[in-house]
């Protein structure tokens, strides 16, 4: 055990194990978790001379610490192949297989139905680096952002179920549609019974899609401030919030600097996996 060596030993293994790995490397437990739904050498082609999970190590190193690609460092495969595997996997739905693979583990780890019954809806904007292509910015009047807009959806848990991109000046409630369009893909069983949103969601349209769409209820949260109690957080609804939070953890999501809406949403859904995984997977500490 770590705890029962002295100072000087406790120096050496963590200088060893930051010589061959950084914080943001996959587990022996988390790699064998994700790693069946990486993609498949094609029929017919020389086999890969590149170790998959050092890439896959490459693309959460760019996640966690918001370098460019080039600045990939030397430790890891070229950042070129690193970068073509992160978008492949992002045309073909990788990153989307696993984290729906993940959130459904975490949620049968609960004792929870896959599908949730009650959800909380949100969005957020966010500012855009140079790279991103002009027509898929927009300007957010009431945030003052010109940029794209992320919407979440999470369950009671605290888990993100699900997330889509937009232009910022997309109004809530049709990015809203969006995204619940993919949940109504996503499962058969249809077991959603409430959702929970801020004002900026509120309107027949919206409401009247969840109906017909889903049969469930659409409730308008409130935050509660007095001069007693000071600002009262919307309980339900600030699960939402928690997941924006969490994304802060993630350097390369404080702007959106992909080029692509595909490959923003992509770095979200690593957010994700990233989170479920540790979860899920636990990594030692060191100290």
């Amino acid at each position: 055990m770590l705890g029962s060596q002295s100072f000087p030993e406790r120096l050496s293994l963590v200088a060893s194990f930051s010589v061959c790995s950084y914080d943001s490397d996959l587990t022996d437990d988390q790699w064998q978790m994700i790693r069946r739904f990486l993609p498949r050498r094609k029929a017919g082609r020389r086999g890969r001379t590149v170790d998959m999970r050092h890439v896959i190590n490459g693309i959460f190193y760019i996640t966690v610490n918001g370098c460019k690609w080039r600045n990939l460092p030397k430790d890891f495969p070229p950042w070129e192949t690193v970068y073509r595997y992160f978008n492949h996997m992002s045309e073909y739905g990788h990153w989307a297989k696993i984290q729906a693979a993940l959130y459904e583990l975490m949620r049968s780890r609960e004792g929870r139905e896959a599908e949730p019954s009650f959800v909380a809806l949100d969005s957020q904007s966010v500012k855009t680096g140079k790279c991103a292509s002009e027509d898929t910015r927009g300007f957010d009047g009431g945030k003052r952002i010109k940029g794209r807009k992320r919407h979440v959806i999470v369950d009671t848990l605290g888990n993100i179920v699900d997330a889509i991109v937009t232009k910022a000046n997309e109004h809530d409630t049709k990015g809203g549609m969006k995204l619940l369009r993919k949940l109504k893909s996503r499962w058969k069983l249809n077991r959603l019974k409430k959702l929970v949103a801020d004002k900026g969601y509120q309107g027949k349209e919206f409401s009247q899609y969840v109906k017909i769409n889903f049969d469930a209820d659409v409730e308008i949260g409130e935050n509660h401030t007095s001069p007693e109690t000071g600002f009262v957080p919307a309980q339900k609804r600030w699960l939402v919030e928690r997941g924006f939070a969490w994304f802060g953890d993630y350097r390369r999501l404080s702007v959106d600097y992909e080029r692509l809406i595909r490959n923003s949403e992509s770095m979200l859904r690593l957010g994700m996996i990233r989170l479920m995984l540790r979860r899920l997977f636990p990594v030692p500490s060191l100290w």
